[in-house]
């Protein structure tokens, strides 16, 4: 079905847990529901939104801890966003989604496939945290301190293969979340909640246990999230990896990871 409304909507909704944000666009169709990666927010997905939103509902949230949804993390698992997305679901009456999820919110994806399969016709991750112990936990712990606007453009620059006119303004987002006290507070228990003790916790996931189709799509120079070995990987899912790209394929490769989105999709919508 094809958007005829063409206007973004921004909205809240107070769920148990804490309120969530969110971005709306298009309608009909299984939605998209695009979930950010740690320190994001929904508008990290600007390039993306309106070309899948053509075709179909989109939703881009912002998880707790980030932009304007709760800042109440509980004990920092990002697997406990799972549920609270479930109910931000119901409370929208939207029986099903494609989750599509970038580094964090990758891990946010997989662990709502893995708790409500029922609610996931298909799974995109993006650079996604959550496969493998081999990320870089200094940088993130750097994020959540930064002291200058300066310091959070040398971060964002991390984030890209090649210099991205986008830096700087990352960078300024970057800092000012470090600078408000209780968003730092927030963002410094998920490093420590989901990701200071990860190399311990995390085994290779059990793909035989995760229901819906997945796809994996990775930037081949992200200083981030390296690409995990193969065998980290469910065995016969479709591997995208993009030259010249780093953590934010999404945002440095927007058109062609676009179009792998939408005929992913597509492909996996119920008949």
């Amino acid at each position: 079905m094809t958007n005829t409304t063409g206007r973004l909507r921004r909205a809240r909704a107070d769920i148990a847990g804490g309120p969530a944000a969110y971005l709306s666009l298009g309608r009909g169709g299984v939605p998209a529901l695009l979930l950010h990666g740690f320190a994001g927010d929904s508008l990290t997905w600007q390039y993306n939104l309106s070309p899948l939103a053509a075709v179909r509902r989109v939703l881009a949230v912002d998880l707790p801890g980030h932009g304007g949804s709760t800042l109440d993390v509980g004990d920092g698992r990002v697997g406990a966003f799972a549920p609270w997305l479930v109910r931000l679901l119901n409370t929208l009456e939207i029986p099903r989604v494609h989750a599509i999820g970038h580094s964090m919110g990758g891990f946010v994806a997989l662990e709502l496939a893995r708790q409500a399969p029922e609610r996931v016709a298909s799974l995109s991750l993006i650079a996604s945290a959550g496969l493998g112990p081999d990320f870089d936990l200094a940088f993130l712990r750097r994020v959540t301190a930064l002291s200058s606007p300066a310091e959070g453009q040398a971060c964002a620059d991390r984030l890209f293969a090649e210099p991205s006119p986008l830096a700087e303004r990352i960078g300024e987002v970057l800092h000012a979340q470090a600078a408000d006290p209780a968003r730092r507070a927030a963002l410094e228990r998920i490093v420590e909640g989901s990701f200071a003790t990860a190399a311990e916790r995390w085994r290779p996931v059990d793909w035989g246990a995760v229901a819906p189709p997945v796809q994996l799509l990775w930037g081949r120079d992200d200083r981030i999230i390296p690409l995990p070995p193969r065998d980290r990987l469910p065995p016969a899912a479709p591997l995208h990896v993009f030259d010249n790209t780093g953590h934010l394929p999404h945002s440095e490769a927007a058109t062609p990871v676009t179009a792998i989105l939408r005929d992913f999709l597509a492909t996996h919508d119920p008949s």
